[in-house]
Parts: structure tokens; sequence; C-alpha cells
């Protein structure tokens, strides 16, 4: 098997899927807004059906990632709620990432790190807050590493090549300069 099948692969065998965790983040926040919300509040909130929210529901709470009460409202069970903190604090470290040290824009950056969230492994979140934590301190290392960031990849000339570019620089390819 290649590398690419293996990392395929892995892929698949991700805790939960792109669907899942927005179902577990909508659950949550319709949590932090008061009481917990029934299937057609989340329905509304992910703009899918009350079909859809009840096929999901099912999955989730063979899981036990949820519960639903009596009174039909859904709870987030531990596990469920472990993998929501998990999940938005790794959003939060990779918004701030591509906002703030990459130069993404706002609604870009929200995006590609709702894309990325519950893919990126636990080691390399961590690892991505350690680097965040590094290049927001004030040390001048931090700092000087960071303007040294921006003037190289501001002023790349264009049809210059260097190291990592090789034969055209990526920047330009991109859509940058």
């Amino acid at each position: 098997m290649s590398e690419y099948q293996k990392m395929w692969k892995a892929f698949e065998a991700n805790e939960i899927s792109h669907s899942v965790a927005h179902y577990l983040l909508a659950v949550a926040d319709h949590t932090h807004d008061g009481a917990s919300p029934r299937a057609a509040d989340i329905a509304r909130t992910l703009e899918v059906s009350r079909a859809a929210v009840s096929l999901q529901l099912r999955t989730l709470k063979e899981h036990r990632l949820v519960e639903v009460s009596e009174d039909h409202r859904i709870h987030l069970t531990s596990v469920g709620q472990d993998i929501v903190g998990r999940i938005a604090s790794k959003r939060q470290v990779l918004r701030a990432f591509l906002k703030e040290i990459l130069g993404v824009d706002e609604a870009t950056a929200e995006a590609d790190a709702c894309k990325i969230e519950h893919l990126i492994s636990e080691e390399s979140g961590a690892a991505l807050v350690r680097f965040m934590t590094f290049l927001r301190n004030t040390d001048t290392n931090a700092q000087s590493l960071l303007d040294d960031f921006n003037r190289l990849t501001t002023d790349c000339p264009p049809g210059t090549t260097c190291d990592f570019c090789v034969s055209e620089c990526l920047l330009n390819s991109a859509g940058r300069n």
C-alpha cells in the first residue's frame, strides 16, 4: 500500500466526521445560549431537514456522544463535551494562526479553520498552540522571526525562485504578487 493510500485510510479513521463535528458544535452552541436544543433547533442552525437531524442523532446516540431526554432535548455526553472542547480549541488556534500570523482575511481564516479543526491530530494541535504561544510572546526572538517572515514573504519579487519554490514562485501560482 502506498503512503498516499495509508494516509487516506487514516483520514477515514478520524474520530468523527466533519458533519458530526458540526452537529456536536451546534448542540454545544445552543446549550451555551440557554436550554438544550431540540432537533428542530439544530435543523434551523445547520440549515438541514429535521429528517437529516433525526438520522444524525441516531448515530450520535449510538456513539454515546449525545443523549435525548424525554422532552426531546439534546444533551452532550461527557464524551461529546470532550470532543467539542478539543474541536473548538483547535479551531480557535487555527483561526488565530491563519489570521494573525499568516495574514489570511478573517472570513477565509474562519472557513479554513473549520475545514481543518477535526482533521488535525492532538499532537499537531498542541504543537501549533506552543508555536502560537512563542510567536505571541514579546521576546525579541519571536518578534524578529515574525518581522523576518513578513519581510521575506511580502517582498518576494515576481519570477524569482528559492529553495522552497524550486521552479516557480508558489506565491505567484497561488494568485499573490
